[in-house]
């Protein structure tokens, strides 16, 4: 199988804030194809724009990738990784004046031959294509999810869909309470697996996605994702990585 790993800076930024990785390698602006076998570690990182420093914090976190045995971790152990390699985060932007509160999401996939955790937190995303039909299967941390899930849908509507509830890093502990790990089987049995940022997904509907990843998966393909983001008004830095097992 193989997977593929798209980036691009939003408009008029001077440095993305996104970057995800494969295994032990760090991808940002840039695009890649890697022949894998059928194990690997996917994630990506979304630097929070409105904290100075988002870019530091995204590629700190994935860095920290390479101390872990993705063979043997169990999810309590990912779990502990994580809030370690959040408190790594708050004392690596005390280095920096006037970025301590640099932040960024963190979704990922540990895929094995039997067994696929995700771990997540923020707002990034992991979908699986079962049949023809993309599914969701993390749950946005967000202001306007949390709205809709107590049924507040008016205020849902006028929130900035794009607020955060729990980030890594933000200078706070109380931001990583969000942590989540999960085995899921049913993503192990999907042809093609699919993480995005929100520069994506917020502006490509699911339906508009599975019509781009029901074809062939190459650069192209990659780069009129991130063209229809920006046609449809998406000024965020833009990141999708696909797992292509067809």
């Amino acid at each position: 199988m193989k997977v593929l790993i798209y980036s691009e800076k939003g408009y008029k930024k001077a440095i993305c804030e996104d970057a995800a990785l494969l295994n032990e390698h760090i991808i940002s602006d840039s695009f890649s194809e890697t022949q894998i076998n059928s194990r690997a570690l996917v994630a990506i990182a979304d630097g929070v724009g409105g904290n100075a420093g988002g870019e530091l914090a995204s590629r700190y976190v994935l860095s920290q990738f390479d101390k872990i045995d993705i063979e043997n971790i169990t999810a309590e152990e990912m779990h502990q990784f994580i809030e370690n390699c959040n408190i790594g985060l708050l004392e690596y932007a005390k280095q920096f004046p006037g970025k301590e509160n640099m932040a960024t999401t963190l979704t990922g996939i540990i895929l094995l031959q039997d067994t696929c955790d995700i771990f997540h937190i923020g707002n990034t995303r992991v979908y699986g294509l079962q049949g023809s039909y993309l599914k969701q299967f993390t749950k946005d941390q967000t202001t306007y999810q949390w709205l809709l899930d107590r049924g507040h849908i008016e205020e849902a509507d006028i929130c900035n869909k794009n607020e955060i509830t729990y980030c890594l890093g933000g200078g706070n502990l109380k931001y990583v309470a969000g942590i989540c790990v999960n085995e899921y089987s049913t993503l192990n049995q999907c042809k093609r697996i699919l993480l995005s940022s929100d520069g994506i997904h917020e502006y490509v509907s699911t339906d508009e996605l599975e019509d781009f990843i029901l074809g062939d998966i190459n650069k192209e393909t990659m780069q009129k994702i991130a063209d229809k983001a920006r046609s449809n008004g998406s000024d965020d830095d833009k990141t999708i990585v696909v797992i292509d097992r067809m």
